[in-house]
């Protein structure tokens, strides 16, 4: 069986069904395949991150108390920049790294509205990943939609 998807492609069913995808980086050149390529991984626990890259099902907690699913890509630094977690939602994903770009007020606007909830209702938000990963779960908070200023401090904005 040969899956594959792009990353930002990933549907809830997706990562139910297959709960790591592991990025397809041997197969940068095939048709229709980049670095945002992924494909299942079936494996044994706990997850080892020195196999290579992927994203795993994590659970996300609201501060209204709401849980959803979504993904991060587990990394050595547990830092937003690095782990990257994304809630998927039947409108598509929702990320809260945004890199060196602030993200736009609409961005900001639409994402809200893809999760049907207000800024006090998201944030503070408690994210977890599902899978077992040598060395312990990926967890964390996140304050907001989070960028790098021009002085490379993270600045969160809601």
């Amino acid at each position: 069986m040969k899956i594959r998807k792009q990353v930002y492609e990933l549907t809830i069913s997706d990562i139910e069904e297959f709960p790591v995808w592991e990025f397809a980086s041997d197969e940068e050149g095939d048709d229709g395949q980049d670095e945002a390529t992924v494909r299942p991984l079936e494996f044994n626990a706990p997850l080892d991150l020195s196999d290579g890259m992927f994203v795993v099902q994590s659970e996300f907690l609201l501060a209204d108390g709401t849980k959803m699913q979504g993904y991060l890509s587990p990394a050595p630094k547990n830092e937003l920049a690095y782990i990257q977690p994304i809630i998927i939602t039947e409108n598509g994903q929702i990320m809260f790294w945004y890199g060196i770009m602030k993200p736009l007020q609409e961005k900001i606007t639409s994402n809200y509205s893809s999760l049907g909830k207000s800024s006090e209702q998201v944030f503070p938000l408690i994210f977890k990943s599902k899978v077992d990963i040598l060395g312990g779960a990926i967890k964390g908070v996140i304050d907001g939609f989070s960028f790098y200023s021009q002085d490379r401090k993270v600045q969160s904005i809601k």
